[in-house]
């Protein structure tokens, strides 16, 4: 178990696992018509996305460079993430989306 943690394989395994979730999520959206939660979605788990990078990096030792450029696309995603919501929060609560 070790050896799966340190060589970065549970890395791998956690970003099919969320490559799938975002598959069916896709499936989902897409099928109720709501496609900037789809975008929402998607844009949480790129985030996630970025912070299991930065641990596989940390994990093989690729150096800070790394996993700071993982860290920060993680960071820009998730950013979207918060700014997609607001659009939806203010959509559902029939707010103007320019203020």
């Amino acid at each position: 178990m070790a050896d799966f943690i340190q060589n970065g394989s549970i890395a791998s395994f956690m970003l099919a696992a969320l490559a799938l979730e975002i598959a069916l999520a896709a499936v989902f959206f897409w099928r109720k018509g709501q496609g900037i939660g789809l975008f929402s979605f998607l844009a949480n788990g790129l985030a996630g996305a970025g912070l299991v990078l930065a641990l596989r990096a940390a994990l093989l030792q690729s150096g800070w460079l790394f996993v700071a450029i993982y860290l920060l696309a993680g960071l820009l995603a998730h950013v979207a993430d918060v700014a997609l919501r607001v659009v939806l929060v203010r959509r559902a609560a029939g707010a103007p989306l320019n203020n």
